[in-house]
């Protein structure tokens, strides 16, 4: 293996893990900031899965950095109750400090110095408490507000107190919890398009000539660069569009000369063109829009590109969905070889496959359907007419099976892009 197929090789793998992380990583940012903002404990904030490389503790929050760098977690006190954590009749040990108090609980195993009993009920929304029978009758112990959950020998979650909790929160703040991280997708998408837009520029509408293309019926009339087209064959041009579709709709082969007026410093010269046709047969002179290099300019533009992509998206959406497209649907694996083949590009390319990336991913987790974003909301929804909230178990495994149902997609998917591939 030569040194550039290797160092293309690695640019590739760069530019998947980078776009990546960067779109997930934000959109889980998003929940977080939002969470901690409305008061609901956030006990773990991962990038990547896996065994964990480092590990650190701020605010409440365990942040850890893992070994499978393509992806990002955060855990929300409460999203699901905290009851559901636990079976009745299963065997649990418990710490208990001074006052008799549940300070951290687990299985055995993970608890190996704890008292080991029974669970036989439990309240872990309101009451905070549990009821354990250790072989002498049952006993109710309150629970430590944030008192361990031991999830294996060396890891533990918060059992928080309601005030804490996502369950616990006014439906307008669950909301917001849920809408942050599509909304952070869409931010980093309109940002990463309008720095794009800062290094290539933004076309302006206006009917100014930015460049001349060499060798070109433009260049043989004598037409220049800032040159302003004011009418074609006498019609008015207000707009680049109206000037290119002056030039395109004369349908003759070859086509016929046409009479330009433009304006040159200050001046209005008359010009005569004779376009040529490109292979498909579409007439062309061989010039280019003026381009605008400044950042407010770029910036409108970035987020405008947001919405319009966004609605072309949505559109073939439905289209996958009405007329069975699913042909045209990438996995993980097709995002990663199109990430990777526009590394070999250049930054910028992978710059603007970064906000598409982010941009979908925003998108594709307000469609409601369960275990997405969008899912979530459409429960709000029912429990806003409702007046009251459904079940939180019965929720929960409709978001579970939409979840199971998502991954059997996604492996389908996975499989037929490695075919593709390979």
């Amino acid at each position: 293996m030569t040194w550039a197929v290797l160092w293309g090789f690695l640019k590739s793998a760069l530019a998947v893990v980078a776009v990546f992380v960067v779109s997930i990583v934000i959109h889980e940012f998003g929940h977080y900031w939002v969470a901690k903002r409305c008061g609901v404990a956030v006990p773990q904030f991962a990038i990547g899965f896996g065994p964990k490389l480092v590990r650190w503790v701020r605010r409440g929050t365990e942040f850890s950095i893992r070994l499978f760098p393509l992806g990002g977690l955060v855990q929300l006190a409460g999203e699901i109750p905290q009851d559901a954590l636990f079976r009745l009749g299963e065997q649990l040990a418990v710490e208990l400090d001074e006052a008799g108090r549940i300070r951290a609980i687990g299985e055995p195993a993970d608890l190996p110095r704890g008292q080991v009993g029974v669970l036989r009920g439990l309240d872990l929304t309101d009451r905070m408490e549990m009821t354990l029978d250790f072989g002498e009758g049952p006993r109710v112990l309150p629970v430590v507000p944030r008192a361990r959950l031991m999830t294996s020998r060396r890891n533990a979650i918060p059992l928080v107190e309601r005030d804490e909790q996502m369950l616990g929160k006014p439906l307008h703040q669950r909301a917001a919890i849920i809408l942050a991280g599509p909304v952070m997708n869409f931010l980093l998408a309109g940002v990463l398009f309008s720095v794009l837009f800062m290094h290539t520029g933004v076309p302006l509408d206006a009917p100014v000539i930015g460049g001349v293309v060499p060798d070109s019926p433009a260049q043989h009339a004598g037409l220049m660069k800032g040159d302003r087209v004011v009418s074609v064959e006498g019609q008015p041009v207000r707009t680049w569009s109206e000037f290119s579709h002056a030039i395109q709709r004369d349908d003759t082969t070859p086509p016929r000369p046409l009479h330009l007026e433009v304006e040159r410093a200050g001046t209005v010269h008359t010009v005569e063109v004779t376009p040529m046709q490109t292979p498909d047969h579409v007439p062309v002179v061989g010039v280019n829009r003026a381009l605008s290099f400044n950042p407010v300019r770029a910036v409108g533009s970035g987020f405008a590109t947001v919405y319009h992509t966004s609605v072309n998206a949505l559109h073939l959406y439905w289209q996958v969905v009405s007329q069975h497209r699913f042909n045209d649907l990438a996995g993980p694996v097709g995002i990663a070889d199109a990430i990777g083949e526009q590394a070999q590009s250049g930054l910028w390319n992978v710059v603007a496959i970064a906000g598409l990336l982010s941009l979908n991913l925003g998108l594709f987790n307000l469609l409601p359907i369960p275990a997405l974003d969008g899912g979530r909301l459409l429960f709000m929804v029912v429990e806003m007419v409702r007046g009251r909230a459904l079940d939180p178990r019965k929720e929960g495994l409709v978001h579970f099976v939409g979840f199971a149902l998502l991954m059997l997609f996604a492996v389908i998917i996975t499989y037929r892009d490695v075919t593709r591939l390979f």
